[in-house]
């Protein structure tokens, strides 16, 4: 048992040992508090801990042969941090920091202009200080850059209608009378009188629909945001119009892309070292002026714009909206401002080519000096997959370079689609005209001037009346419904009387009595005429659908479904637009040669005839050969071919218009001035349509060709607007077949294969 002197010896050395603890805490309190008290007080105050993403670069695009497209290329640029940036003055600072990127630019491209007039070396030296420096502004305000200011777009485009949006949402900060009255005036509309979309049959947003930019000007926008700035910021007395300009053009672009204590806002890119040194120097004029490195995309190729499409900084509407993909918003993976696909391959493949995104945590003073690299870390990120395509690079060059030398004299557009009829792979895919990615930003106003929308993907989003390319399936419907055989004949006059009305055939010179083969090689409308009268628009829509016509195709870029001609179309007409007349008589001939409602896109045509040749199989048709991991260790996708459907034909009805259209470009054919002599035996079937835009009409020139005839591997659709005749657009298709097989050339397609051996 314990005595009473040992127990309180034991408690005394409790109370000791609690003492020297408590004086211990109390000697650090007053380290903390008394003697370095000021300097943690400070540090607090001035230090920051910042954790930042560090975002990845996107995945490479590849041609089907490994040679690129699109890669990635680092760039430098200015970025604010909210929580380091200074508001009071922040007007001046602005300005002063973009006079400095804009004289970046200037000094840069007067380099490249002293540097590029002498001899090579000069030439390679003047393209080095390109690359070193290509400052540019972030400034997505389609307002011109100088006065006379006016709008570079419409609300017909994303840039317009983004800033129409923003010109109401503003209408009563910013005092726009006109518009204010404008949105009262759409309110009180839609509230007596709602319209409803006609294809939709949704209601109309009479606000939405309204054009802001048509009812207040660039100019006047202009002054009004400096009203509001000058009231919100203070503006320097010194400011000039040319200084609004980029002063409302910073502004909106940081209201766009988002500019607070979570995100961020790139200032410019593709800074100079000269500026970065600068910036670095007076860091303590800058505080919160960052310069980060970052992938940005080079364009490997001027080729393929529409179908590689435009990858941009991710706007607001797509972070909350469901504007191109998005929302992205709570997306793993992706933040305010991350670079994200807008149009094409760029879009449709973005979940692959976004990468995932590294973090890093630096501790900093307010001037964005480290002070603790103990306290720092790095996470680096994993750039996205790489994209291997089906496309054909030279052909693609091949496509798009004829149709520019063959379409241009009509003043209008056109498109080339090629195919594998045996896989649906598309080897190749041009629009004209087209337009150029690596100059996207300095081509704005004159592309948004071009009447002929160089954006627009005519190859998969034109839709086009085929004429008398449509006559093949019309004579596969006439054969495999038994209306006619290989024994059928009909006699051409240049006239067909149907119905009270008079219907011409003018493609033959004299009168003809023709079987369905010679009807295709001459292509005979009296033929069809008599067909179609038998078939009727009912069954000619179900063997539209058959072959993939008036329907999405499934690939993976955006397009049109088109129309497929017949009763179902016309009654969904009719109930849009109850002034048109119900589907008739003379509605089923003209239908079958191409007419009446028929509207196909490039890639449909060029679809349905690749069915016809390889024997009844419809494919879905695709873009995308493979996706392989960011270091091409690993096939993170393989595309394997998608059967939509197979179509019963006998191989009497195959060989019947087989034998029509390899008789297309024999001597006498329509189109056997450019194939009659060919070294590859070629099929294929020419077609001429009216067509009609702003009141003026014209005739579209189309040719769908195939070869080799025997084996073939190849389908080719080409649509000349306002090229006349189906022939004058085949030498499009002759320049794309002498690429494909390399007339002429001893090397092969499957030499230029084995070069690249990283894709499978």
């Amino acid at each position: 048992m314990v005595n009473k002197n040992q127990l309180l010896r034991r408690l005394a050395a409790l109370a000791c040992l609690l003492l020297l603890c408590a004086g211990l805490a109390g000697g650090q309190l007053v380290q903390l508090q008394l003697v370095n008290g000021e300097d943690y007080v400070r540090q607090s105050a001035y230090w920051l801990t910042t954790t930042s993403t560090v975002s990845a670069a996107r995945g490479e695009i590849l041609d089907r042969y490994g040679r690129p497209m699109v890669t990635n290329k680092t760039e430098f640029s200015l970025v604010l941090v909210y929580s380091a940036w200074e508001q009071e003055g922040q007007a001046a600072r602005l300005l002063d920091l973009a006079a400095r990127v804009k004289a970046d630019a200037a000094a840069a491209a007067a380099n490249t202009a002293q540097n590029g007039d002498g001899d090579d070396t000069d030439t390679e030296n003047g393209a080095a200080a390109a690359a070193e420096s290509t400052a540019e502004l972030n400034d997505i305000l389609p307002i011109s850059d100088t006065a006379p200011y006016a709008y570079t777009t419409d609300a017909a485009t994303s840039d317009g209608a983004r800033l129409s949006k923003y010109i109401k949402d503003s209408a009563d900060t910013l005092s726009l009378t006109a518009v204010q009255q404008a949105i009262a005036d759409a309110k009180a509309r839609q509230e007596q009188n709602p319209r409803t979309d006609e294809e939709t049959g949704e209601v109309i947003d009479e606000v939405n629909a309204l054009d802001a930019t048509t009812l207040v000007s660039a100019a006047d926008f202009l002054s009004a945001m400096r009203d509001y700035l000058d009231r919100n910021w203070g503006l320097p007395e010194t400011m000039t119009d040319a200084d609004t300009r980029t002063l409302v053009g910073l502004y909106y672009t940081m209201r766009q892309n988002g500019f607070d204590n979570r995100t961020n806002f790139t200032f410019a890119t593709g800074i100079s070292i000269d500026l970065i040194a600068y910036i670095k120097e007076h860091h303590q004029d800058y505080a919160g002026v960052e310069v980060e490195s970052q992938a940005v995309r080079q364009y490997d190729t001027e080729y393929a714009a529409h179908l590689l499409g435009r990858a941009a900084t991710m706007w607001a509407e797509e972070w909350s909206g469901d504007a191109y993909g998005g929302p992205y918003q709570g997306k793993a993976g992706y933040k305010m401002n991350d670079i994200t696909g807008k149009t094409g391959l760029e879009l449709a493949l973005e979940p692959y080519l976004h990468g995932t995104a590294g973090s890093s945590t630096v501790q900093t003073d307010l001037g964005g000096q480290a002070v603790n690299e103990q306290a720092s870390s790095y996470a680096a990120p994993q750039p996205g997959d790489n994209v291997v395509t089906t496309i054909d690079l030279d052909l693609q060059a091949a496509a798009e370079e004829s149709l520019a030398e063959n379409l241009a004299q009509y003043g209008r557009g056109g498109a080339a689609v090629a195919i594998d009829p045996n896989s649906g792979e598309v080897l190749a895919m041009a629009s004209y005209p087209t337009y150029s990615l690596e100059n996207y930003v300095e081509e704005a106003e004159a592309r948004n001037e071009d009447a002929r929308s160089p954006e627009f993907n005519r190859a998969t989003l034109g839709v086009y009346e085929p004429g008398s390319t449509f006559k093949v399936l019309s004579a596969i419907a006439a054969l495999e419904e038994g209306i006619i055989d290989a024994n059928t004949t009909i006699t051409c006059t240049g006239e067909f009387e149907y119905g009270g009305q008079t219907f011409h055939c003018n493609n033959h010179s004299q009168p003809m009595t023709l079987d369905v083969t010679q009807a295709i090689k001459y292509s005979c409308n009296t033929f069809f005429y008599t067909v179609g009268r038998e078939l009727t628009g009912k069954r000619l829509e179900q063997w539209d659908a058959k072959f993939g016509l008036g329907m999405l195709t499934g690939i993976e870029v955006d397009e049109a479904a088109g129309r497929a001609a017949g009763p179902t179309y016309r009654e969904q007409m009719v109930a849009a637009d109850p002034t048109l007349q119900d589907w008739l008589g003379g509605d089923d001939v003209q239908a079958a040669i191409g007419q009446s409602d028929n509207g196909f896109t490039p890639l449909q045509l060029a679809n349905y005839i690749a069915a016809v040749v390889n024997g009844g199989t419809l494919y879905r048709p695709t873009l995308v050969k493979s996706v392989k991991s960011y270091d091409y260790s690993e096939v993170v996708k393989s595309e394997t071919a998608e059967v939509k459907n197979t179509i019963e034909m006998s191989d009497t009805t195959v060989d019947l218009v087989m034998t029509g259209m390899s008789e297309v470009t024999d001597e006498g054919g329509t189109a056997g001035s450019v194939f009659a002599d060919y070294p590859i035996k070629v099929g294929g079937k020419t077609g001429t349509a009216e067509a009609i835009e702003n009141g003026i009409k014209f005739d579209n020139g189309l040719f769908i060709a195939f070869a080799p005839f025997d084996d073939p591997e190849i389908v080719i659709c080409v649509v000349g607007e306002g090229a006349e005749h189906g022939s004058s657009v085949t030498p499009i298709v002759r320049d794309m077949l002498d690429t494909y097989f390399q007339t002429g050339d001893v090397d092969t397609v499957k030499s230029v294969q084995q070069e690249n051996v990283i894709v499978p």
